[in-house]
């Protein structure tokens, strides 16, 4: 991730924002998984699936389901 602006600075910590939002609601709300599936995919698209790599490997979401994105990639 270099030379990043300050507008997609703003977004990825949206995106951040808004996993760590849903993370205290997965296996409760009906769409909280979904919502961080697109989130991630939308951070690996825009910012490389390191970036979404490193936002799983530094929350819970590495020992809820998604720590098999860590070894796959």
């Amino acid at each position: 991730m270099t030379n990043i602006t300050l507008a997609e600075l703003w977004k990825l910590k949206n995106c951040i924002y808004t996993i760590k939002k849903e993370i205290p609601y997965v296996d409760i709300k009906p769409y909280s998984h979904n919502i961080i599936n697109l989130t991630l995919a939308s951070v690996a698209e825009q910012f490389g699936d390191e970036q979404a790599k490193k936002i799983i490997a530094s929350t819970e979401l590495k020992y809820m389901g998604w720590g098999c994105w860590l070894e796959k990639y």
